[in-house]
């Protein structure tokens, strides 16, 4: 806790030094593509190495892919974008603004973009953009579904520390995720054992 009260310190003390850009300025954003129509099977594979990557993994992994429901075949790998290495991903449709890892070669649906070459840590980003996610809904209009395309993308202004720092916020939002993950594996066995133990002891 000592290292986390040295980092917040920093970080608010130099937070008015932080540099305003514009995330088009920091990376190449580009959209996905979907070969049509989606549903032809000939656009997927049981064996092919390289995922298709959905709004419903988006939902079910919170974001970090790191194994997904459906494949691209070749001919399906030719129509879409596909990332070999971890990316950030953003969803513009459906679950809009929800930042995305993949953590595995994945081909990227039309309905996210892509930061290629970023000049940014990227779970820094991921982490800022989970926070600025409920801003997306201004761009809405009432009662119908929010979409958010490129160039709304391009033209958000953030601002960003130095290399240095964005990974140490990173890495320290990081642990703590993962140690919120353990104490919630912690008290769901804790509830299956109460659970067993209820139902030994009053018959």
């Amino acid at each position: 806790m000592a290292e986390f009260g040295c980092l917040y310190s920093e970080v608010l003390l130099t937070r008015n030094a932080w540099e305003k850009r514009k995330l088009g300025e920091l990376a190449n954003i580009r959209r996905g593509a979907s070969p049509r129509p989606i549903k032809n099977k000939k656009w997927f594979s049981q064996t092919s190495q390289v995922g298709w990557i959905i709004i419903s993994d988006v939902t079910e992994q919170n974001g970090r892919i790191h194994q997904v429901e459906q494949h691209l075949s070749d001919a399906g790998q030719k129509k879409t974008l596909v990332l070999k290495s971890k990316h950030l991903l953003l969803s513009i449709a459906a679950t809009v603004g929800k930042p995305v890892q993949n953590y595995i070669q994945v081909g990227v649906h039309d309905g996210f973009i892509v930061f290629m070459d970023p000049k940014f840590d990227l779970d820094f980003m991921f982490y800022f953009l989970e926070k600025y996610r409920p801003n997306w809904a201004r761009f809405g209009q009432p009662g119908s579904q929010i979409n958010i395309n490129s160039e709304l993308v391009r033209d958000l202004v953030v601002s960003i520390p130095t290399a240095h720092k964005q990974v140490a916020v990173a890495q320290f939002i990081i642990t703590l995720d993962n140690l919120i993950a353990a104490t919630q594996s912690r008290l769901s066995s804790l509830e299956l054992l109460k659970k067993a133990l209820l139902q030994d002891f009053f018959i």
